[in-house]
């Protein structure tokens, strides 16, 4: 690494610039991969990041070259999940040893720890190096995404949606996630259920819970978990019928690769697919017919 690059601990003022830095990395990856950029929406700090900051910000780095940063790295732990949220490189700054730098400050190696991640499929770059930390692709991730106006929205399926939920339905949805995604997350939870950009979902089926789901009204759609295969694509019509997005944005979603009912069920009702993420692990533990993530710096 040169030694011009200095590394510390990331302070709340530093992750603006910091994403910043992100979307410069992330579209100059797509540019090498003819893709067309994306513009992120950064006037202001996005609420997740926030969240993620003020109960993992030991574990946020940034790494300097002066006074501009051009690296940043994020964590979670999650129990015995240790899950890289972030880590971009200033594309000047690319191949010179910062971001395995930054990985090794914030890789934490417990006994009984499992470790993940998602990347883009295309950077196999990184895909070689997250394997020498050990983990291995698993599930492959489409980003499906549609204007309103193009989707064709689903009928009615007989679920009832509860936004109101209780302690015992929270209590529930602990259960499930444990099962379904391998580990649970009360943080989240209830940074979802105060937070009001997300509208959280409890679906029963004749009184019976069956699923859960959320809405992130800037992002998309997920997490959704579910008892069964049938209940996933039924939350997941009607996560969509409840959606409420601007002119300008579009409903989407990530789906994983084996999970071929939905997939074909967001394919029939008008979604396409934009991206394909690598979700990578140094253990197999999330049930993916029963499981969609939520924004991929979380999962």
């Amino acid at each position: 690494m040169s030694s011009a690059v200095k590394i510390r601990r990331s302070r709340m003022e530093d992750l603006l610039p910091a994403f910043k830095m992100v979307e410069r990395s992330f579209n100059h990856l797509r540019k090498k991969h003819s893709m067309k950029p994306i513009k992120f929406p950064l006037q202001e700090l996005p609420p997740v990041q926030k969240h993620l900051f003020a109960t993992d910000g030991e574990r946020s780095w940034c790494a300097w070259k002066g006074n501009k940063i051009v690296g940043y790295t994020h964590a979670l732990l999650r129990g015995k999940q240790w899950y890289l949220g972030y880590l971009f490189i200033d594309p000047t700054l690319q191949d010179k040893g910062v971001g395995r730098k930054l990985l090794e400050k914030v890789y934490v190696k417990r006994p009984g720890m499992t470790h993940a991640l998602c990347t883009f499929s295309y950077n196999m770059q990184a895909v070689g190096i997250y394997s020498q930390f050990g983990m291995v692709p698993i599930q492959g991730l489409a980003w499906l995404g549609r204007h309103p106006s193009k989707i064709k929205m689903p009928k009615p399926t007989g679920l009832q949606a509860s936004t109101k939920l209780s302690a015992a339905d929270l209590k529930w949805i602990m259960s499930l996630e444990k099962k379904v995604r391998g580990y649970e997350r009360a943080v989240e939870w209830k940074f979802w259920t105060s937070n009001e950009h997300f509208e959280p979902f409890l679906f029963r089926d004749k009184g019976k819970r069956v699923a859960y789901g959320l809405i992130y009204k800037k992002m998309g759609i997920g997490p959704i978990g579910a008892v069964n295969n049938d209940y996933m694509v039924k939350a997941a019509a009607e996560l969509i019928r409840r959606t409420n997005p601007s002119k300008k944005e579009e409903i989407s979603i990530w789906v994983p690769t084996e999970n071929i009912p939905l997939y074909q069920f967001m394919i029939k009702s008008g979604f396409r697919l934009g991206e394909i993420a690598v979700f990578m692990s140094d253990k197999s533990y999330t049930d993916f017919q029963r499981y969609c993530p939520t924004h991929l710096a979380i999962f």
